[in-house]
């Protein structure tokens, strides 16, 4: 039952995406404008939108396609934890793109969701100390880590600081739930001892 709720959640996010993609064609105004602006007061807004945006069809699809299984696996390792880190690592993952992103840009997707979520799930073994969490950490970065190669090449239409921030902020993401597990394991044990 959890694992359908899980893929349902994946599905409507994704058709969130879709939705809102279509939207910026019909709308009569541009939703560019609600992306990441470096350094601009108003590009701050995108910290919140700019994961929702994208800039065409093909680059909604590949960020579907790479995000959907990652969206899946947060979720079925915690719902709770998985939707706390997704919002951390857009406001997170986004200001280091407001204060470090190349100036006079606009930058949209869900790719530094995508790669928050990477370095959430491939942090998570490490730090929540679960043997379930680390076996979803060896399956993400054996078939993810690949992505990681990006961090070494700056690509024309590609936001470097949006892979970068974004896995960085996954990795702190989940030291937080880390810390929180931990800290909860602790309060059950001396409840029980007592």
């Amino acid at each position: 039952m959890k694992t359908r709720d899980d893929l349902e959640i994946t599905f409507i996010f994704m058709a969130f995406l879709w939705i809102v993609y279509f939207l910026g064609i019909v709308l009569p105004f541009d939703l560019l404008n609600f992306g990441i602006k470096p350094r601009n007061i108003h590009g701050l807004k995108g910290l919140i939108f700019a994961p929702f945006i994208h800039s065409g069809v093909r680059h909604l699809f590949s960020n579907s396609m790479a995000l959907a299984p990652l969206l899946f696996f947060s979720l079925a390792y915690g719902r709770k934890s998985a939707l706390k880190a997704i919002v951390f690592i857009a406001l997170v993952g986004g200001a280091g793109i407001w204060l470090f992103g190349r100036g006079h840009t606009v930058q949209v997707g869900s790719s530094g969701i995508i790669f928050g979520l990477i370095g959430y799930l491939m942090a998570m073994g490490l730090f929540t100390r679960s043997l379930s969490a680390l076996f979803v950490s060896l399956v993400v970065a054996t078939y993810y880590g690949w992505m990681l190669s990006s961090f070494f090449v700056v690509l024309p239409g590609v936001s470097w600081t949006g892979h970068f921030f974004g896995f960085i902020a996954g990795i702190l993401a989940a030291w937080f739930a880390g810390k929180n597990n931990v800290g909860r394991k602790r309060k059950q044990k001396a409840k029980q001892n007592k």
